[in-house]
């Protein structure tokens, strides 16, 4: 009479390793937190990427552990070109450090536990595939999807639990000999988890996150490798791949909270130990007074190139989702705000189950905050560099005179008056182009009206005494003073207060508004007399007269 062990010595000849094998080649690390992003190669790197990697890199590192990268690319059918290229790249330009991984040169291997990409995992998974077999815990399957389908019809009509288990799953109970002649026969099956099959059966675990959680277990005879005894699905890849990477935290979205159970009766028919939970809390969007799940196809955000496009800094972002991470880090940044983020520690029990809510306004303050403290220098070469990738007119503009551009940007940047009016990078554009002359000329097609006391007999007088006295050596409560002093020989009120008792063409807010408009085109600019300064007095005397 066959055996197990005959039946996996059929289905898998080429397997001559063991768990304990692989267990010695994979020894246990010296580290006591090892953490991992794992997205699958299937589209964009998005938000939702985002927020588990900043959890698992800071998890990792702020207690001196390991963070590495896995490549989970066991659906080749929905993997998109590039994906596991864009995954490293946004990485990279976040500055989260990734310790292991396909990190190397042309996506090579660095650190001892890999390969660190799925699909050339295959030999191991079947290793640990052949055990269960070998225990009588897995078996093979060539149900086809016509079948599977007409049982679940049959399970809807007679309101049965959904699934395949039981006698639901027809080759369940096939005696070994019976499984050996189809495999002779035909190749081309799955492997199924035999599970224990209990509907009321219960587990409970803790999550991080969550706390204690209790849930129904797995009932279902879950598939463990794919057609042809192929590559696994992520159930089997997960349990096999975290146990011997020595994952010790496995943080994940909340959609994988489900599958707790299955992976436990994974875990526990291989005897080994599963690692720490935390499934992550949804990232929600606010909308007509709701909340929803930010998705891919009505929110543009959710691919993080949209923001690094609208101009959000990398450590703004890292910051901003730090609040969604932990309830505590937002108090923290206003009691040390000279501090990096790095410097706090996240706690993992502080983070919002419910969901985490995307808030544009708070993101838009927090990476303001983080804008407005890094020097003029340090502004300059960020925005230069987002120009440089999504805006190269504005690039070759900075670039053309970087010491000019960095006085424009940098007008009454870290003093008592600064305004902190950039929240992105994009935001520099409109107090910079303006004191470029060709740049400028170009948007005197839409310059604003003057105000219309602002007659060509005023202006001619107005420019032709205003250049003569012009210094910009003047503090910039003398030249105030200075422009009072001619705006009223021309009749302009000095103050609200005279302008009510009469006898005045307008205010000296008109006189300082029409320069406004006459030197950048615009009335929304930095301080006045700030941007004269930057401007020089020349480029002032050419705009005054054109």
């Amino acid at each position: 009479m066959a055996t197990h062990f005959d039946l996996a010595d059929i289905l898998f000849p080429e397997v001559t390793e063991t768990i304990d094998d692989l267990n010695h080649r994979y020894p246990e690390r010296t580290t006591t937190v090892v953490t991992r992003i794992a997205p699958s190669p299937t589209g964009f790197f998005h938000i939702g990427n985002l927020f588990t990697a900043i959890v698992n890199e800071r998890f990792a590192h702020q207690q001196d552990g390991v963070f590495f990268w896995r490549v989970e690319d066991t659906d080749q059918a929905r993997k998109v070109e590039g994906a596991v290229e864009a995954v490293l790249e946004n990485m990279k330009h976040l500055g989260l450090a990734i310790d292991e991984g396909p990190i190397g040169p042309d996506f090579s291997d660095i650190g001892n536990y890999g390969p660190y990409t799925q699909s050339e995992r295959l030999p191991i998974y079947k290793v640990f595939a052949k055990y269960l077999v070998q225990q009588g815990l897995a078996y093979p399957c060539w149900m086809t999807s016509e079948e599977m389908d007409a049982i679940r019809e049959e399970q809807m009509k007679t309101k049965k639990v959904p699934g395949i288990y039981g006698n639901y799953s027809l080759w369940r109970n096939k005696t070994i000999e019976e499984y050996i002649a189809q495999y002779k026969q035909d190749k081309n099956c799955t492997l199924r988890f035999r599970s224990h099959g209990d509907l009321k059966a219960r587990v409970v675990f803790e999550d991080i996150n969550r706390g204690k959680v209790s849930m129904a277990d797995n009932y279902n005879d879950g598939v463990l490798l794919k057609g042809g005894l192929s590559l696994p699905t992520y159930h089997l890849a997960h349990v096999v791949d975290d146990f011997l990477m020595r994952t010790t935290h496995v943080t994940r979205g909340e959609e994988w909270l489900t599958s707790v159970p299955f992976h436990l009766q994974l875990f526990n028919a291989f005897g080994i130990t599963p690692p720490q939970y935390c499934h992550l809390p949804l990232i929600l969007k606010l909308e007509n007074g709701k909340k929803r799940k930010i998705s891919k196809r009505s929110d543009p955000e959710f691919n993080i190139q949209y923001l690094y496009e609208a101009g959000y800094s990398p450590e703004g972002l890292i910051m901003f989702n730090l609040t969604l991470i932990d309830s505590g880090y937002e108090e923290w940044q206003k009691a040390h705000p000279d501090s990096h983020y790095t410097a706090y520690t996240i706690d993992l029990h502080r983070m919002n189950s419910s969901g985490a809510l995307w808030d544009t306004d708070k993101l838009n303050h927090i990476n303001n905050i983080y804008m407005s403290k890094i020097s003029n220098d340090q502004l300059y070469d960020e925005v230069l560099n987002w120009a440089i990738h999504y805006n190269p007119d504005y690039a070759r503009l900075l670039e053309s005179n970087p010491d000019y551009a960095k006085a424009a940007l940098s007008i009454e940047r870290h003093t008592p008056l600064d305004p902190k009016r950039f929240n992105t990078y994009a935001d520099t554009q409109a107090q910079v182009i303006f004191f470029f002359d060709e740049e400028y000329k170009k948007l005197l097609s839409d310059r604003p009206s003057w105000p219309e006391m602002f007659t060509s007999e005023v202006v001619s007088l107005f420019v032709s005494e205003y250049k003569d006295l012009l210094d910009l050596t003047m503090t910039k409560e003398d030249r105030f003073v200075q422009l009072k002093e001619i705006g009223k020989r021309l009749g302009f009120a000095g103050s609200n207060a005279e302008f009510k008792e009469g006898g005045y063409i307008g205010k000296i807010g008109d006189l300082a508004m029409w320069l406004r408009i006459q030197l950048a085109a615009s009335k929304q600019t930095p301080d006045l007399y700030s941007m004269m300064q930057v401007m020089g007095k020349q480029r002032v005397f050419e705009r005054l007269m054109s």
